[in-house]
């Protein structure tokens, strides 16, 4: 068998193994492909980002973190290996450590509207509400229907109390998106914050009703 061969073989065998969720015997393989002398620069960040989302999973997530940034190191240009590092720090609430790698993301992918989406998350849980809806505002510059940054954009117009924006957006992700519950619930919020009662609570029984529906399948699924 040839060294490519058996490189194949390993990434092959790493993947089923991932797929199985024989979490264990895949980082087993993929420390193995990282190690192999075939394994290029984007081969071996590959690998690295594996074990990282493997490690994650496990609940290891220094090891993920150092994965993620050994992926880094192999392939500079890797947009997805610094986004996967933003997610990990904002799972621990780290948003300005979480919004460097971001912006480094951002560098490589300036097209990806869930970097901007993410960015926003962390701005707004900064309290920085400026910073998040002009980052709201790029992810639908790329992509008009793109509904949860409609929603987020909406309401953080309603903590600075532009009420007429709020409803705009909170409408516009209602109109992508019918059966979006939370929408019509926050939406139905502010008709209440700005006296309009009727409206209000028609939002709320629509919003009741389709997360009743929710409720159901999720339980059916089970």
């Amino acid at each position: 068998m040839t060294s490519s061969q058996e490189f194949g073989d390993l990434m092959v065998t790493a993947y089923n193994y991932q797929k199985q969720g024989k979490f264990s015997s895949a980082i087993q393989s993929w420390n193995a492909l990282v190690k192999h002398k075939s394994a290029g620069n984007d081969l071996k960040a590959s690998a690295h980002m594996n074990l990282g989302y493997l490690h994650q999973q496990q609940g290891n997530f220094d090891l993920a973190h150092e994965s993620m940034a050994s992926a880094i190191e192999a392939n500079p240009n890797s947009a997805e290996a610094y986004y996967c590092l933003a997610y990990m720090e904002q799972q621990k609430e780290n948003f300005n450590k979480a919004i460097e790698y971001l912006e480094c993301a951002l560098k490589l992918n300036k097209k990806d509207t869930g970097i901007f989406n993410n960015l926003a998350n962390c701005y707004d849980r900064l309290n920085k509400t400026k910073e998040a809806i002009q980052n709201y505002s790029e992810a639908i510059l790329i992509d008009e229907k793109y509904i949860t940054a409609y929603y987020n954009r909406g309401n953080c117009y309603s903590k600075i109390a532009e009420h007429n924006l709020a409803l705009k957006d909170l409408t516009k992700a209602i109109e992508l998106d019918k059966n979006f519950y939370q929408a019509y619930y926050n939406r139905g919020s502010l008709y209440k914050s700005i006296g309009k009662d009727k409206l209000a609570q028609k939002d709320f029984k629509k919003a009741e009703t389709l997360a009743k529906v929710e409720l159901e399948k999720i339980n059916i699924q089970r």
